[in-house]
C-alpha cells in the first residue's frame, strides 16, 4: 500500500471523537460525521482486501520456512554423518549447502515475521476505526438535536462546552450523554491509538524497504 494511504489512515486514527464531534459543532454540519465515516469505511475496505492477500502469503511463507528448517536440519545431521565416516570433502560439501539453506530459512523467516507483525497492525488499525465509526453512528441523532439547537439559538459553537452552556434542562442531558460517551470512548482508545499511529509510521518509514523485501520475494518465488 501507498505512503500516502498509510498517511491518511493515521490521521483518522488520530482524530479523536471529541475532534470530530467539536468540528461538526462549529461547521454547524453532520457533514463531518459523514465524511469521516466514510473515509474509515473506505479504508478499512482497503485494507481487509490487503489482509486478505496479505494472510495467503504468510501461510506461504510459514510453509516455505519449515520445508526450508526441515531441510537445513536434514544437511545437518548429513555434515556430522560425514565426518563420522571420515568423508571430510562430502562434509564440507554438505556443509555449504546447508550455509545456504540456513539462509534462504532466515530469509523466509525474516519475513514471515514481519508480514505477520504488519498483518496485526492493520487488523488493529481495522477494529479502532470501526470502533469510532459504531460511536458516531450511535451519536448521530443526539448531535443532530444539538445542531439544530445552535440554529434556532443562532450562536456560534466550537465545542460541547459552547452548546452546554446555552442548553435548557432537558438538553443539557443530551450534552452531558454525548460527553461522557465521547470521554469513555476516547479514554478506551487512546492507548491503542497511540500505538499504532507510531506503527503507522514505522511502516510508512519502511516504504523504502519495500522495493527490496519485493525483490527478495521474486527471488523466492512468492510473486
Amino acid at each position: 500500500m501507498a505512503q500516502s494511504f498509510f498517511t491518511k489512515v493515521q490521521i483518522l486514527i488520530s482524530a479523536t471523537l471529541h475532534s470530530i464531534v467539536d468540528r461538526a459543532l462549529e461547521q454547524n454540519s453532520l457533514g463531518v460525521f459523514d465524511e469521516y465515516i466514510r473515509q474509515a469505511e473506505t479504508s478499512m475496505a482497503t485494507l481487509k482486501s490487503a489482509m486478505v492477500d496479505m494472510n495467503a502469503s504468510i501461510k506461504t511463507l510459514k510453509r516455505k520456512y519449515d520445508e526450508s528448517a526441515n531441510e537445513a536440519a536434514a544437511l545437518d545431521l548429513q555434515v556430522d554423518q560425514a565426518l563420522k565416516a571420515g568423508k571430510e570433502t562430502l562434509a564440507k560439501a554438505q556443509l555449504t549447502k546447508l550455509n545456504a539453506q540456513l539462509d534462504i530459512a532466515r530469509t523466509y523467516q525474516d519475513q514471515y515475521e514481519k508480514q505477520s507483525h504488519t498483518y496485526k497492525v492493520l487488523l488493529d488499525v481495522v477494529q479502532v476505526l470501526q470502533a469510532k465509526v459504531d460511536v458516531l453512528e450511535e451519536q448521530r441523532d443526539q448531535v443532530a438535536t444539538l445542531l439544530e439547537l445552535i440554529k434556532s439559538k443562532k450562536i456560534i459553537a466550537r465545542s460541547i462546552k459552547d452548546v452546554r452552556d446555552i442548553t435548557d434542562d432537558r438538553t443539557a442531558k443530551i450534552v452531558e450523554n454525548v460527553r461522557t460517551q465521547l470521554d469513555q470512548a476516547d479514554a478506551r482508545l487512546e492507548v491503542a491509538t497511540s500505538r499504532l499511529s507510531d506503527e503507522i509510521q514505522e511502516e510508512v518509514g519502511d516504504a523504502s524497504l519495500e522495493a527490496q523485501l519485493e525483490e527478495r520475494r521474486q527471488k523466492l518465488g512468492l510473486t
